[in-house]
């Protein structure tokens, strides 16, 4: 699938399945001078632009297992960096609060903001790149939620993949493709199968969070992507 990127930050109204359905994951600089260079791209069908105020972390994962925070350029509407001695790479991103509004139009904007909202969500997507398969691939690495592939990948076998929300297991997530594919959910140990294919992957699962006591917001969505290249 070929990604386009919108030339300005998308602020239009749209459908809040639309909001949930993004993503957030990284992707090499396509450049023949750009060795280890990464740009974070966001979106669904399409790629857009998005506010530097909405990537809200980018940690980079040595061999060692060492987080750090990493440096990027903000530009276009992206963020770039250097990853080139990185095992992985960590993004999460806030995407804002959307509410419905009576007329069943969604706005970016929070529950105090549309008092007459049916319901506001705020979508907060995760991704994770797996750079190298060394000894840190295969290990959870403390974040609040996390995919961790059980093995290292083989195009056309099917891979387990170990789901994760503050350190412990998670069932029934799905995990697959996109919002819009087939998926398998975890089992009780949080495990669920994923057959990756030769090249570039991403794998995509969805959590909900379940809101209390929040006066802009009723609802967290999650979305998490997972990306690595399989042989």
């Amino acid at each position: 699938m070929k990604f386009l990127k919108t030339s300005v930050i998308c602020t239009a109204l749209f459908a809040a399945s639309l909001a949930n359905a993004h993503n957030v994951w990284l992707e090499p600089v396509k450049d023949a001078n750009a060795a280890g260079q990464y740009v974070v791209k966001f979106g669904h069908e399409q790629t857009e632009a998005y506010p530097e105020q909405k990537l809200k972390a980018v940690k980079l994962l040595d061999n060692k297992g060492n987080v750090t925070n990493a440096t990027y350029q903000f530009k276009e509407g992206e963020a770039y960096l250097n990853a080139d001695k990185a095992s992985q790479v960590f993004i999460r991103f806030d995407n804002g609060v959307w509410s419905k509004l009576p007329s069943g139009k969604y706005v970016e904007k929070t529950k105090q903001q549309e008092p007459t909202a049916e319901l506001s969500v705020n979508p907060v997507k995760f991704g994770k790149a797996v750079l190298h398969w060394d000894e840190q691939a295969m290990k959870a690495h403390g974040m609040e939620y996390e995919l961790v592939p059980q093995a290292q990948p083989k195009a056309g076998k099917p891979l387990s993949i170990l789901v994760l929300h503050k350190g412990k297991p998670v069932k029934d997530i799905k995990v697959g493709l996109g919002e819009d594919a087939p998926f398998n959910l975890t089992n009780d140990k949080g495990i669920a199968e994923f057959t990756p294919q030769a090249g570039y992957n991403k794998v995509w699962a969805e959590f909900e969070e379940n809101v209390k006591g929040n006066p802009d917001y009723d609802s967290r969505s999650i979305e998490y992507m997972l990306t690595f290249d399989a042989e």
